[in-house]
């Protein structure tokens, strides 16, 4: 593993408090809130080189912010003045406000737009993201005797970047992972007896009501009969050129002739056939008995059966993977939530 970054807060000079009464205020009230922030914070592993990076690239950010607002908050208030100072006269670009009751509003307008980001940044400041990170910063400091830990007082790495970079290798490991894991089930399952005809016989036995299983010409091919949706849905086996094994799942809906699917089949086709997990037939099976009661189950997210396209939750994401009984099961029994496309 590489050498954790330092943690140390580099210094800033201080920001320009523009001379608005209101926008003292606002600034003044963001003093000490790394202070007050601390009481709550949040426990973090800091041992850990990606929450390091990634509170560093908060940090770098706030500096950022704190850098834009100096500058941003001074000009803007008074933006609306010069086109009134400028010796370089009017143009159609900055028209002088034609009555002063008019030029007030401007004022007005800029200095609320101004608040507004500074309520911004006070948000991100006092955010929860970033009260352990104010606390461990504070316990830093004071284990190097109010010391600065990073003596040039400059960032020395763009921690967003760095970031990205920890990210995409972590999320590779992960991946990589998971690959492997798949890999040692489907070999489990091609190994069992019976094979793919016997996770299509557990499925059958358990009896899940609405849902009828359609044994096919083959162990690869079979049909799923919703009967309260009204839908049936054709799944069968897709092998690689070369290959005896199967490789994925494709499924497709079967409708009466002259008739095409309608806008929710073709959703929910499009949901179960970019599915992760491809290779799993216990995982689409039980996908697709989620839609059994698509007519009543509402979205996890809001709640409602209907969104205000009037269209159903036709996107489905695993809950959890745990067999309902680990002592006996032999495939994991899926559950999924119910999502709006919206929603999801």
């Amino acid at each position: 593993m590489s050498t954790a970054p330092n943690t140390a807060i580099p210094a800033a000079n201080t920001t320009v408090i523009p001379s608005h009464p209101k926008i003292e205020e606002k600034f003044a009230s963001t003093q000490g809130t790394a202070e007050s922030s601390n009481g709550d914070a949040t426990p973090v592993n800091w041992d850990s080189e990606i929450q390091l990076v990634s509170s560093l690239a908060k940090l770098q950010e706030l500096e950022s912010k704190i850098h834009e607002l100096r500058q941003f908050i001074p000009a803007g208030v008074l933006e609306p003045l010069v086109p009134i100072s400028s010796s370089n006269g009017v143009s159609s670009s900055t028209p002088v406000a034609e009555t002063p009751p008019i030029l007030r509003n401007e004022l007005d307008h800029a200095v609320r737009d101004r608040l507004a980001r500074i309520e911004q940044f006070q948000s991100m400041w006092r955010g929860p993201e970033l009260k352990p990170v104010w606390a461990h910063a504070t316990a830093r400091m004071k284990e190097a005797n109010g010391q600065l830990i990073q003596p040039t007082g400059i960032w020395e790495r763009d921690y967003d970047v760095l970031l990205a970079e920890l990210t995409s290798a972590e999320k590779a490991k992960e991946d990589e992972r998971l690959r492997e894991e798949e890999d040692a089930e489907r070999t489990k399952v091609l190994s069992s007896e019976g094979g793919w005809a016997a996770v299509t016989e557990r499925f059958t036995q358990r009896g899940i009501p609405g849902v009828r299983l359609i044994k096919g010409s083959n162990d690869t091919s079979m049909g799923i009969a919703l009967a309260r949706a009204g839908m049936i849905f054709i799944v069968e086996g897709v092998k690689d050129s070369g290959s005896a094994d199967v490789s994925g799942w494709n499924v497709s809906s079967k409708v009466p002739p002259g008739r095409a699917p309608g806008k929710l089949e073709e959703a929910i086709l499009d949901c179960l056939n970019s599915r992760p997990r491809k290779w799993d037939l216990s995982f689409l099976l039980d996908m697709i008995a989620s839609y059994a009661n698509i007519k009543q189950t509402p979205c996890a997210k809001c709640n409602r059966l209907a969104n205000n396209a009037a269209q159903l939750p036709s996107i489905r994401r695993a809950q959890s993977t745990q067999p309902t009984k680990p002592e006996e099961s032999k495939d994991r029994v899926f559950t999924f939530d119910a999502f709006h496309t919206a929603c999801a």
